[in-house]
């Protein structure tokens, strides 16, 4: 599910995209945790030699590069300080916004290089980016994709991905508010500028000391996306009007998805009655994030914002979680987490040991209000049993006959470290299966395969390989 479905659905926009949830924090202010799950690149991720944890730009790097939106150099490093390319942000712009991009986008400027059908880079990303209205070309025919993209550009264009994707978030600041003054006179860029200020997406940015006109670097260019995400997710919060009724209301949404309202909690405080009412959206069990056991570990990143967006720095989280299948090991039990830093953010990580697998169920609390954030699949190391292989040279994976647990489910093979599914197929446990991908694998490339489950069949519902190094 992309994000631009946010459009018209809070629910399953939690697909991989993090779980948006409401807590009542002391009976008095609604407090949102917005959860962004790491993907299956956390081992590559979180060792940018070059971006250290006191780096300034640290977490939104990490949580882009672990959704696959943003990605290090070939020998490690990040370079959060090189200048980012237009033709390189047209692509992260249009995987943070999850827009659908394949070959049949094509690119109406005559500028771009064409990757050709093993790569939607970097034709198809810029043609869904300038479909989108997002960004536009130096004229209708050049697009100057190794031009370095200035600030007040990038800014722009996501100023215009919010717009699209949710129509309305980004306010007009008002009259006499300065806090993003320098930003503001550009007659192109200047109010969206404005709005992007007003509306947090420049926050981690030292807007004094950084010229609009200059090149973003890669590390800012991160810190806005992710902004802009936290903006999103936090969008999907649904905060009631304080109400007299009491008692509990169940309603069911066409997505068969249950929202429980609670109302009327009345907290005394030096003689005042505070009545507030809050809601807690259940998570989503087809929304799991991928983490393999025994070789790379899961990281949730807690938001914690007001009843107003705002941030809630100095807040203690506790995490606790729940094998829902498999042979988990690792469980959190009461695990504090904090204080969240000037932005409300919080991140854990952890693992699991060679050889489990399974389903865990996370929760999130704030004092003595909780809330599901998050559903980790553990995917199974299967190197040593060998169900699923891939040899070098080849375009398929081989999927080995007789495996009854997954007989006639509908399987997905993700390519590990870049992520994306790569090939589907019915799996036939008398017949085996043969998925065929436009891949041509390597030695020491990296892949997951199998079909996401809710049952306790207590079998692995996904399985990680690596193709051997002859």
């Amino acid at each position: 599910m992309k994000l631009r479905s946010l459009r018209t659905t809070t629910t399953s926009a939690t697909r991989r995209r993090g779980t948006l949830k409401s807590l009542c924090v002391g009976g008095v202010v609604v407090a949102a945790l917005v959860v962004v799950l790491a993907s299956y690149a956390m081992a590559a991720t979180s060792a940018f030699p070059d971006v250290p944890a006191n780096h300034p730009y640290h977490t939104a790097i990490v949580a882009l590069a672990d959704r696959g939106v943003a990605g290090g150099y070939t020998d490690g490093r990040f370079g959060p300080s090189d200048s980012i390319m237009r033709q390189q942000f047209a692509k992260m712009l249009a995987l943070t916004g999850g827009y659908a991009v394949s070959e049949s986008d094509v690119c109406p400027f005559a500028d771009v290089e064409i990757g050709g059908p093993s790569t939607l880079y970097p034709d198809n990303y810029i043609a869904v980016a300038a479909r989108e209205g997002l960004t536009v070309g130096k004229t209708p025919t050049a697009f100057d994709p190794y031009a370095p993209v200035t600030r007040y550009q990038v800014v722009s264009m996501v100023v215009r991905m919010v717009d699209d994707l949710k129509p309305g978030l980004l306010a007009t600041p008002p009259a006499g508010w300065t806090e993003a003054a320098a930003w503001q006179g550009d007659a192109v860029h200047g109010a969206n500028a404005a709005r992007a200020g007003y509306g947090g997406l420049l926050a981690g940015l030292n807007l004094a000391s950084l010229s609009p006109y200059g090149s973003m670097t890669r590390g800012e260019a991160a810190q806005v996306l992710y902004n802009a995400l936290t903006k999103l997710a936090a969008s999907t919060t649904t905060t009631l009007a304080p109400t007299s009724t009491t008692g509990l209301t169940t309603t069911t949404t066409a997505a068969s998805t249950t929202t429980t309202t609670v109302a009327a909690t009345t907290t005394t405080l030096a003689a005042t009655t505070t009545t507030t009412a809050f809601a807690i959206l259940p998570s989503d069990p087809a929304a799991s994030d991928y983490s393999i056991a025994g070789v790379e570990p899961a990281q949730v990143v807690v938001t914690v914002h007001d009843q107003f967006g705002n941030p809630m720095p100095l807040v203690m989280v506790t995490l606790n979680s729940k094998r829902l299948e498999g042979s988990l090991t690792n469980l959190m039990t009461s695990v504090v987490i904090g204080p969240t830093d000037a932005n409300g953010n919080v991140a854990y990580s952890w693992t699991q040991a060679a050889g489990d697998w399974g389903v865990e169920e996370v929760t999130a609390s704030v004092g003595s209000y909780s809330s599901k954030v998050a559903l980790i699949q553990w995917i199974y190391d299967d190197r040593v049993t060998n169900y699923v292989g891939a040899s070098p040279g080849q375009t398929k994976v081989t999927i080995a006959p007789g495996y009854a647990p997954w007989n006639g489910d509908q399987l997905k093979v993700f390519r590990f470290l870049s992520g994306g599914v790569i090939g589907t197929g019915t799996y036939v446990a008398a017949a085996g299966l043969l998925m065929t991908t436009g891949h041509v694998w390597a030695p020491g490339d990296t892949f997951f395969v199998g079909a996401t489950s809710t049952n306790t069949d207590e079998e692995p519902n996904w399985m990680y390989d690596k193709v051997p190094v002859i």
